[in-house]
């Protein structure tokens, strides 16, 4: 007996789609920061911060000049240098990475331990997920989100250094070009290091994401703000301002090696602001440290492969 199985005309063989598990990892973490209050919060602390840094350093150094009349007596003359010039961003960028280092392990550390933490670790076993899709789909929003925190911060120094245009007398507006490579250079470079390495080792090391939390913010503090205040006159090697990701002793280094000596043809203070601003926006030399940074940022992304090959789904290997 022959039995024939009839299918209507109309009816269409339906193609079932591939399915894209890192995009799915991505957007369950997207879906979990816009879920978050205190992210927000924290995303727009930082941003006012980042305003009001760079409103009160808009003009982090003064200097002064003395005009002689025929008289013999003295004039002083004072001028500034903006806080948004390629000299001022050599100051403030490194203030500010500090602020900013102070989220990002936050933001990154637990982008795998986290489930291990809610023990909620146990049902991605039972899951056809792909690791390496969790792993990697966890860590790239999580540096997404890091990097919209630096682009905040991009938004605040063009914003309120276009207002300090508008609103301060001789302040000039801010080079965008400048103020981009610097950018690039040591906040995004410093972005990627810290969000890639806490993320590897808060993966690689579970158990002591806190720990790993105070060391990342104990050693840069002690990297961008402690050491850069502890060299005084003294001008550092050149490998530690070529090399160090704080971009602390990076931006005292360059910052030296502007050359600013008002002679005795300085007879007004508008003369003397002239001169500040034909040195101050001038490019520092990016051939040492430029590729150095972004080097750093490189070998940080190699911590997360290794973490995302190393990384076991086990319940023994987590705990």
């Amino acid at each position: 007996m022959n039995i024939t199985a009839l299918t209507s005309t109309g009816q269409q063989t339906r193609t079932i789609e591939r399915p894209r598990p890192l995009l799915s990892v991505m957007a369950w973490e997207l879906r979990r920061f816009c879920a978050s209050r205190l992210f927000w919060v924290q995303a727009l602390g930082f941003f006012c911060f980042s305003l009001f840094m760079t409103w009160a350093l808009h003009a982090p150094d003064n200097f002064s000049s003395v005009r002689v009349s025929n008289g013999g007596s003295g004039e002083s003359l004072s001028g500034f240098v903006a806080g948004t010039s390629a000299w001022g961003l050599l100051h403030t960028l490194p203030i500010a990475l500090v602020v900013l280092v102070l989220l990002l392990p936050f933001v990154t550390v637990d982008g795998v331990t986290r489930d291990l933490q809610r023990r909620t670790h146990e049902l991605l076993l039972t899951t056809a997920l792909p690791t390496w899709a969790y792993v990697w789909g966890r860590y790239l929003m999580g540096l997404l989100m890091s990097l919209a925190l630096a682009l905040l911060f991009l938004v605040a120094i063009l914003g309120m250094g276009w207002l300090l245009h508008l609103t301060v007398t001789d302040y000039p507006a801010p080079e965008i070009g400048t103020v981009l490579l610097l950018w690039v250079g040591m906040v995004v470079s410093a972005t990627i290091l810290v969000s890639s390495l806490g993320f590897a080792l808060g993966t690689l090391l579970p158990r002591l994401s806190t720990l790993i939390k105070v060391v990342i913010l104990v050693a840069w503090i002690v990297g961008g703000v402690v050491i850069p205040l502890g060299l005084g006159n003294t001008i550092p090697p050149t490998w530690s301002i070529n090399w160090d990701p704080t971009s602390g002793i990076t931006g005292y280094g360059l910052r030296l090696s502007y050359s600013l000596n008002p002679g005795p043809s300085i007879t007004s203070e508008a003369q003397l602001q002239q001169l500040l601003l034909s040195i101050e926006n001038k490019m520092p030399d990016l051939a040492g440290w430029f590729a150095p940074h972004l080097l750093l940022a490189g070998v940080s992304l190699v911590l997360v492969l290794i973490a995302a090959l190393a990384f076991k789904r086990s319940r023994d290997v987590l705990n």
